[in-house]
Formats: structure tokens, C-alpha cells, sequence
């Protein structure tokens, strides 16, 4: 058997043991999770995964609880299988999902959401409107042009717009409100300039429907309608015993924060603690505007970043249920924008979509988004704050780190 990167392959195999699993061909580290360690096993008739839960997670999830979700999505094909779960709750086995990877076009830059062929609509639209005013085009010195959404970024040439295959976890990006609103903008700006080309040249109104079209067909690759599927999906499960509402679950990480603060954890996390305690008030403003427009909670992973779904088969499954309960339905939304390298297009495609109909939110819940991507990387700060309240040494730097890579994300007025 190949050697175990990991500290104690004896360890490991003697846990293996108690979930019936002798003949072991292979372990193998897969990429750890920021809180948890996980390995695939191969056995000479199947594949799973054996996933080892930190000590210091404990504090933020209740194992009873991620457990129930686990098994509850599972069922509904949304989760790999759950095997085996050790007596403290320490190790997990589960099945191994073989994950494929996304069909995609390159993106020139976050800020290129519609791809090449743009510029050529848009010739082909200002020549439509030309022909049909009447003017002659070897008269006509300048015409005027809609602003391209591809003016000031890296040009794609024909040549690059070779299909590439982009492993799920690649796709991870981090996405700030103040991102997320800039891209309104270029889309808004975008897509009025070319309804008032298509006005001015079919005499036609450009419907919603219509607008959603032509930017769905421009978009890189089917990440956005493979997350819609999913959150819609999701959505429709059970909320089960479980609920923590966005102020709760505030409260409950700056009660725990405050608690450590009574001990001396050092200057480093003091002085991050100052920090957070500075943006308080924007946080409870933040709280106040998604209560304002939730109208009932929903069953809500709460972590849909990047490295915990998988593809398979055009369909993507969730992993890591540490978060999962009853809550906002703009959690799961703020969530995928914020840690999904989606174009423009793709998000403004994705919020439209996810919100139609929504039951379980007000009907201007879309002004909501912004501060929902804000608490996302509130919770974030906390997370990586309180990880370093209970760890020591360089993994404690670790979660320093994360702080400060994360503190940039949201907005400060203070």
C-alpha cells in the first residue's frame, strides 16, 4: 500500500476497521477542508471517503444535527450516501462520488460576462438600425455605438474560444457585495443600450424574457443553471427540527467571541476582535434589512462554496453539512455569489431566476442580495476568529490569515 501523508496511518486503519473495512488497497489525503480532513479509501470493490472532524469545528455545529441533513439529503439524492458514523462522532465514511468536470469557454476578465461574439451582435444591430432609418453607411461618418461589455478588458480572439473542462472546486472565487453591485451596473447599462438598438431597428418592446435569453446564450458555460437546479431543488426539502435565523446566528458567534475575549488570547486576535467590533452597527443594520424581507425560512446548507459540490452526470451534489438548518432563503443565494467565479451575466441570470416566485420572500427581496453577500463574509470573519480562539501556534496563524483575507470582502463606512 502506498504511504499515508497524515499522521498516524495506523490510526486511521484501525478506524477503518470499526466501520468494517479491512482490505484496504489505498489512502489517500484529499484537499482538507478548512475545518475538517478528509481521504479516499479504495478497497478492491469500492471507493469512500473517510472524513476526520476537527475538534475545534465542534463549537460551531452540532454533529446530531449535520448528521440528520446528511442523511435527510441523501435520500433525496442530493448528498453522497452515509455509511458509517463512529461512536463519538469523531469519523464519517461515505460513498466517493467520482466528480467530473464543467464544459467551458475562457473568461477574459470577472468583468466579460456575454463572451466574443458581442461586438459582433452589436455591429449587426447598429447595421439593422442604420438600414432601417434609412441612412446611407458610406455617408454616415460615425455611428453611434452601444458601450461593448468587453471596452477596457483582455479581448478573447477566435482562436482562444477553444473548450476547455474546469473542475468544479477551480471555479471558487470570492465575490464582494461591492462586486456584486458593479456588475448590475455593466449588465443594466448593457442591456438598456441594446434595447433601445432593437427599438430603434424592429419598432418592438424587448420583454424580460427575452433579455434573460440572450445572456443565458452568452455565458461561458451551464455553472449558473446547474446551481439554479440545485438551490432549487434544495429549497423544496424538509426544514426539519433545526433553525437559526441571520440575527440569531450573529448574536451566538459575537456571544461566543465576547466569552474569549474575557482571556487573554494574545494582541494578534485582540486587535482583529477590535476590528469586528468596529462594524457592528452596519452589522445590525445588515440583520434588520433580510428580516424585513424574509416572509418563512427554508432548509438552507449554508455552505455551497466551490469545494463542497460535486458533478456528476449534469447534476451537482453537496458535501459538508456542519451549517445546514432551517434558515434565509437569500443565505443559500449570498453563499454561491459570493464564492463562484460566475460572470455578471451568470449572476444576474441566477438572482432572476432563484427569486421568481420565491415563496419564501417578499417581492423587492432582490434589494436584499448586497447585504445578504455582506453577512456571508461577516460569518466568515467571525468563523476564522473564533477557529483562532481555540487553536494555537501556526494553525492559529492560519485562521489569522483567513481573517485578513476576508476582512477586505465587506464594506466598511467606520
Amino acid at each position: 500500500m502506498p504511504p499515508i501523508i497524515g499522521q498516524d496511518k495506523d490510526a486511521l486503519l484501525a478506524v477503518l476497521a470499526q466501520a468494517g473495512l479491512k482490505d484496504i488497497s489505498q489512502i489517500q489525503p484529499l484537499a482538507d477542508g478548512l475545518s475538517n480532513h478528509n481521504y479516499h479509501i479504495e478497497t478492491p470493490t469500492a471507493h469512500y471517503v473517510l472524513r476526520e472532524n476537527a475538534n475545534a469545528a465542534d463549537s460551531f455545529c452540532s454533529r446530531e444535527q449535520e448528521l440528520f441533513y446528511w442523511r435527510h439529503l441523501a435520500k433525496a439524492k442530493l448528498a453522497p450516501e452515509l455509511l458509517w458514523v463512529s461512536g463519538d462522532q469523531r469519523y464519517y465514511l461515505s460513498q466517493f462520488i467520482f466528480a467530473q468536470s464543467l464544459p467551458s469557454l475562457p473568461l477574459a476578465s470577472q468583468f466579460t460576462p456575454l463572451m466574443e461574439d458581442i461586438e459582433g451582435r452589436a455591429n449587426l444591430l447598429t447595421e439593422n438600425r442604420i438600414a432601417a432609418s434609412g441612412i446611407d453607411t458610406l455617408e454616415q461618418s460615425e455611428v453611434p455605438r452601444e458601450p461593448s461589455m468587453a471596452s477596457g478588458y483582455q479581448d478573447l480572439s477566435l482562436q482562444d474560444l477553444s473548450l476547455q473542462y474546469v473542475a468544479w472546486k477551480d471555479l471558487e472565487y470570492q465575490c464582494s457585495a461591492a462586486t456584486f453591485c458593479l456588475g448590475e451596473v455593466h449588465i443594466e447599462a448593457w442591456l438598456q443600450s441594446h434595447a433601445d438598438i432593437k427599438g430603434a431597428a424592429e419598432k418592438q418592446a424587448w420583454y424580460q424574457s427575452e433579455r434573460l435569453a440572450l445572456l443565458d446564450s452568452l455565458t461561458p458555460n451551464r455553472a449558473h443553471s446547474l446551481l439554479l437546479q440545485l438551490l432549487q431543488r434544495l429549497r423544496k426539502q424538509a426544514t426539519g427540527p433545526y433553525h437559526i435565523s441571520i440575527t440569531e446566528q450573529w448574536q451566538e458567534y459575537h456571544g461566543q467571541l465576547l466569552a474569549f475575549a474575557a482571556a487573554d488570547k494574545g494582541e494578534a486576535w485582540q486587535s482583529r476582535l477590535a476590528q469586528l467590533l468596529s462594524i457592528q452597527m452596519q452589522i445590525h443594520g445588515w440583520t434588520a434589512t433580510l428580516a424585513d424581507c424574509l416572509v418563512e425560512p427554508q432548509f438552507c446548507h449554508r455552505d455551497l462554496n466551490p469545494h463542497n459540490l460535486l458533478l456528476k452526470d449534469n447534476q451537482l451534489y453537496c458535501i459538508d453539512f456542519e451549517y445546514a438548518t432551517a434558515s434565509h432563503p437569500l443565505c443559500e443565494l449570498a453563499v454561491v455569489l459570493a464564492t463562484h467565479q460566475l460572470t455578471p451575466a451568470q449572476r444576474y441570470l441566477l438572482v432572476r431566476q432563484y427569486l421568481a416566485g420565491h415563496p419564501g420572500l417578499t417581492s423587492d427581496a432582490i434589494k436584499a442580495i448586497p447585504t445578504a453577500i455582506e453577512m456571508y463574509w461577516v460569518f466568515a470573519v467571525y468563523w476564522a476568529l473564533l477557529m483562532a480562539a481555540h487553536t494555537q501556534g501556526e494553525r492559529q496563524q492560519e485562521y489569522f490569515d483567513w481573517f485578513d483575507h476576508f476582512w477586505p470582502l465587506i464594506s466598511h463606512t467606520s
